[in-house]
């Protein structure tokens, strides 16, 4: 196994740097697209595909944002897993509490997770 080098090092975290703040776009235009109740058309489709992506990435990222020089397919299985997860946990709770307000799901999800992407942004590791 060889120690990375720092070129390698600096690249990982310029893309980590990157997916962050691409995370953090992609959350507030979510946000602003489900504020102006957009749904139909190709900006509808727009919506979705964003909104679907922040919130299967979004809280995962700024979760694996902590991990210390792990391989990228850690980072992205880890990614993954907690979004997905996440995801799942706040549909179960507005079923169980029969509030069905995805909304205001992804409005706290997206309020919970930018400021760790933003962090994450500013010190990738």
């Amino acid at each position: 196994m060889s120690v990375p080098s720092s070129a390698e090092l600096t690249r990982a975290r310029l893309a980590r740097r990157f997916v962050a703040i691409l995370l953090v776009v992609a959350g507030i235009t979510a946000c602003v697209l489900s504020v102006l109740k957009i749904t139909g058309g190709v900006i509808g489709d727009v919506r979705f595909v964003v909104t679907t992506v922040f919130l299967i990435l979004g809280p995962g990222w700024a979760a694996a944002g902590f991990l210390r020089r792990a391989p990228a397919a850690h980072v992205w299985l880890l990614t993954v897993g907690v979004g997905v997860a996440t995801t799942l946990l706040v549909a179960q709770f507005m079923v169980s509490t029969e509030h069905w307000r995805p909304a205001v799901a992804l409005y706290v999800m997206t309020a919970l997770s930018v400021p760790l992407l933003l962090r994450h942004a500013v010190v990738a590791q």
